[in-house]
């Protein structure tokens, strides 16, 4: 099939949405455009309906009309140009694609995939079925893709370099991949020199080919290390101080006291990540809600955070807290 390039993906801070819901469970549009247009009116790309926006826990016709909805709110807001990421990873191949059908006749731009987990030990009984299934729903998809690798929410499932370097070359319409995974410098340092080695890789896409990191924890490392940007949880806390860092990582010969704010910023935000990451998004919205006063619940049987649990989560985030209001102040001083 013919991809149909819209918006191109580039370098940069993206952003996976929590999806919100009301009292009665049903999505709360009003909140997702608010926490939306928060997110990206700072220059970050929304990624929707993934692993923190309860793909799972979402029909076929809410993923759908959520992208919609997102690609209007965005459009009437004046940001025509920002992209949209939508999870579009299903239980089978046949699945997959009809995810990825929709989200482009909805107006994504790209998906992001992740192995399916249900079958995840016959799966890994095989590589070939993994390398198949990507090159698969490549070809069949509108859009481009990311391959996704986040061995927690795909039943521990995780792609080596050599699994995932067979899958871009075998998949032209794969623009990139997102690696929340152990050892991911490890396979990003592989994976960046198999594309600086190999020039076909990005001469036979219309964009360059995307590494993307799973964790803010680790950016300034994965940037120094060939990387293009992360898809992080961590800016939907901290937009200011994770574009912050993204700035200071991207220029081209800082002074020595930028140097030293990049490396105070990403550590305040990497001991926020290793905090976050185990909370998952029970406790993502419990700190939004504390934060913004957004809805608190995930969709059952996920229930909100326990008030103790919560306040512990909120005391470990005081440092990055503090930090987002100094620099949200400072960017606003300096308009």
């Amino acid at each position: 099939m013919a991809t149909s390039y819209r918006r191109p993906l580039r370098p940069g801070v993206y952003v996976p949405l929590p999806t919100f819901f009301d009292e009665s469970q049903d999505l709360d549009y009003e909140t997702y455009a608010k926490h939306l247009l928060n997110m990206t009116t700072k220059g970050m790309v929304p990624v929707c309906a993934g692993s923190l926006g309860e793909a799972v826990h979402l029909s076929f016709e809410e993923r759908t009309d959520l992208i919609r909805f997102i690609r209007a709110t965005l459009d009437e807001a004046g940001l025509q140009s920002t992209p949209i990421v939508a999870g579009v990873g299903g239980l089978s191949t046949r699945e997959t694609i009809l995810f990825a059908k929709s989200a482009a006749e909805a107006g994504a731009d790209a998906g992001m995939v992740i192995l399916p987990a249900y079958y995840a030990a016959s799966l890994n009984t095989d590589p070939e079925q993994v390398i198949q299934y990507y090159v698969d729903i490549c070809a069949a998809s509108p859009i481009p893709l990311l391959l996704y690798n986040f061995p927690a929410n795909a039943g521990g499932q995780d792609m080596s370099s050599d699994i995932i370097n067979s899958v871009i070359r075998k998949a032209n319409n794969l623009c990139g991949v997102k690696l929340t995974c152990g050892g991911s410098i490890g396979k990003l340092i592989r994976l960046n020199a198999a594309v600086f080695e190999d020039s076909t890789i990005n001469s036979s896409r219309k964009f360059p080919f995307l590494l993307l990191d799973g964790l803010i924890a680790d950016l300034t490392p994965w940037m120094k290390c060939g990387g293009h940007g992360t898809v992080s949880g961590i800016p939907n806390f901290a937009p200011h101080a994770s574009m912050k860092l993204w700035h200071l990582l991207n220029l081209s010969s800082p002074s020595s006291d930028e140097v030293k704010e990049a490396a105070r910023i990403q550590a305040i935000l990497s001991r926020a990540d290793a905090t976050a990451v185990p909370g998952g998004i029970r406790a993502m919205k419990y700190a939004l809600n504390k934060i913004h006063g957004y809805g608190v619940a995930p969709r059952k049987p996920l229930l909100p955070l326990k008030e103790a649990d919560g306040e512990a989560f909120m005391a470990a985030l005081d440092e990055m807290i503090q930090l987002e209001s100094y620099i949200q102040q400072e960017t606003t001083e300096n308009k």
